[in-house]
């Protein structure tokens, strides 16, 4: 958006020509909306995935100002949680709406793989989908088929949808969808854990990305994320990615980031908003009270 300054006795005839030429004068400033871009998808680059450790945190506050505050942080890519967090479908639109505010990649994780529900994120713009509790090949083959266009896929296809920019990008956007969007599935069970080479493998899958406190309740060691079995396990879904050219990603946490990074995990995701507000208010008032 162009800011323009003029005199503040401009003429009423150019008022009148700003006002026609879709402009609006505020003060001395003529605020010009046919500078404005249409929406640009932001995807991951899955050619630095490969060889990069990608930042994001969690969103799970269901909470559009929230999701503006974290978007314009820095972080590479953002998870919009609509399996555990307190937002729901009815919230999405506000919430990717107000991850335009920065350059961080919008992906949102869902109950489970619902075709209906899956076509709807998409198409609300969303540049990924995280899948949770897929444990086995057919999961994963469903997963894609739902979220990719034919002949990959079986997503239904629209134009005007705001993925495309109401119709504006609808080409450019269809042509690279299936290559660009980002299909992960979660890894929180020991099954998916013994399938993980073959998940990998499945076309369409890029990350493979583990749920550290559902797989530690699975193997039998809740919340123990230093026990041989999980950290062997981790250690399997990593390898298993690096061999199919896929890229593998945790929810990670303090004192176990440098671990990971270690370990070969690309996606890593650090904390939520609900977290930082609860150790930022903490902190707070144990100033006060001090």
């Amino acid at each position: 958006m162009r800011d323009v300054v003029i005199d503040a006795n401009v003429a009423s005839d150019q008022q009148r020509r700003v006002r026609d030429c879709g402009m609006m004068r505020i003060g001395t400033r003529i605020i010009d909306f046919g500078e404005q871009t249409s929406m640009k998808m932001h995807w991951i680059d899955k050619q630095r995935l490969r060889r990069e450790t990608l930042a994001g945190t969690f969103l799970n506050l269901g909470s559009a100002t929230a999701v503006e505050i974290v978007a314009d942080v820095g972080f590479d890519w953002l998870l919009i949680d609509l399996e555990h967090g307190s937002g729901s479908l009815a919230d999405l639109r506000g919430m990717l709406l107000a991850c335009r505010g920065g350059d961080a990649a919008p992906v949102v994780r869902l109950r489970s793989v619902d075709p209906d529900t899956v076509k709807f994120v998409m198409d609300s713009g969303a540049a990924g989908i995280m899948f949770p509790y897929v444990s086995s090949v057919d999961e994963a083959r469903r997963a894609v088929r739902c979220m990719k266009y034919p002949p990959l896929g079986r997503r239904g296809v629209a134009g005007v949808i705001r993925a495309t920019d109401y119709g504006r990008n609808w080409k450019p956007y269809f042509d690279e969808a299936n290559d660009k969007s980002l299909a992960i599935v979660q890894i929180e069970t020991p099954e998916a854990v013994e399938a993980a080479e073959e998940i990998a493998a499945v076309e369409g899958v890029d990350v493979l990305f583990v749920g550290p406190l559902d797989l530690s309740v699975n193997l039998g060691h809740p919340a123990d994320f230093g026990h041989p079995s999980v950290t062997q396990a981790l250690q399997h879904v990593v390898e298993c990615c690096q061999r199919q050219g896929k890229s593998a990603g945790i929810l990670t946490k303090d004192g176990l980031v440098r671990q990971h990074k270690e370990q070969g995990f690309r996606l890593l995701a650090y904390g939520s908003d609900s977290g930082a507000v609860i150790s930022g208010m903490q902190s707070y008032l144990t100033e006060l009270r001090e």
